[in-house]
């Protein structure tokens, strides 16, 4: 299901997926929660020597996300936490506030202010919409902000503009500055539907840094329901003075109603050089609210060592 009013990205390539949906509790009418729990044991080999190292905890691969969902006439709304057993944001924060807004639609219109996800990037924010554990070498998804956004949603297509405190975020839970004075970042999205089995993304961002530097972004990527079971998904970004092009290609494979499998390739050319990566995983749902995933990715870069990880999640949702 395409989430119109909050993130559209990766939920087009892995709605074959059993584990990707999380089932809504409901407390009354007007309210539900959701959210889910993750705890992985992850391992990278570097090629260049013996040394194994476990990772670093964090969102990807330990956290615990709760939503409040609320809904009333023309009006919803959502307040969701993210709690971390080690914070891999850049701070030693452990948790926090992601989302906080509220969205009033009228008619295909719909207005939404407060705290909120960024349209860009195919691969989902939160780890269990993602066949894979980890994230592509592309690692592009778009950040928290606060500000406003509005959207004209149709039958075949969606578009809207937002307006935030910043595009790129300060790194704590990939929010924003939450400064509204200067460095206002803007995105704008396109997304096509009208293809039976296929969707369309485009999007880009803008900031003018108080610097005078500036934030540049584009992002595209196309899925496609080959059959009922197999999606097949591309992507291509890119960052301003940062990245000169990332791209991503997946496939995914609904097995069984429990078992589905995935292979990606990946690349990117940064400032600091170039890297390609590769990898498979697998989810085995055991229920509706518990699965477990696997996955063994391999990348190459030209100015620092290969590595290879392995890793294996449980993941709880609700």
């Amino acid at each position: 299901m395409i989430k119109h009013l909050s993130k559209i990205s990766g939920v087009a390539a892995f709605a074959v997926i059993a584990s990707s949906a999380s089932a809504e509790v409901a407390i009354n009418e007007n309210l539900s929660l959701d959210g889910y729990a993750t705890a992985a044991a992850v391992v990278t080999e570097p090629s260049a020597g013996k040394d194994k190292v476990f990772n670093d905890s964090g969102r990807v691969y330990d956290s615990v996300k709760v939503a409040l969902n609320g809904k009333y006439d023309a009006f919803t709304s959502k307040v969701s936490l993210l709690a971390l057993t080690g914070a891999d944001t850049g701070t030693s924060d452990s948790s926090g506030l992601l989302d906080a807004y509220v969205t009033y639609k009228a008619g295909d219109f719909a207005v939404t202010g407060g705290k909120f996800l960024s349209w860009l990037g195919y691969e989902s924010f939160d780890t269990p919409n993602n066949a894979f554990i980890s994230f592509g070498s592309s690692d592009y998804f778009g950040n928290y902000g606060s500000g406003a956004k509005i959207e004209y949603i149709a039958k075949s297509y969606s578009t809207g503009v937002s307006v935030r405190d910043s595009l790129d975020g300060s790194g704590n839970f990939q929010e924003g500055d939450s400064d509204f004075s200067d460095e206002l970042g803007y995105e704008a999205y396109f997304l096509y539907t009208g293809i039976e089995k296929v969707t369309v993304f485009l999007g880009a961002g803008y900031e003018n840094t108080k610097d005078g530097a500036e934030i540049q972004t584009y992002n595209a990527w196309v899925s496609y329901a080959v059959t009922d079971k197999l999606t097949l998904a591309a992507e291509y970004a890119n960052k301003k003075d940062l990245t000169s092009y990332s791209w991503l290609t997946q496939a995914s494979y609904a097995v069984s109603d429990a078992v589905s499998i995935a292979a990606r390739l990946t690349g990117k050319d940064t400032t600091t050089g170039e890297a390609f990566g590769y990898g498979a995983a697998s989810t085995y749902t055991l229920s509706k609210n518990f699965a477990i995933k696997g996955e063994v990715t391999k990348f190459e870069n030209n100015t620092s060592a290969d590595s290879f990880s392995y890793a294996v999640q449980g993941l709880f949702k609700f």
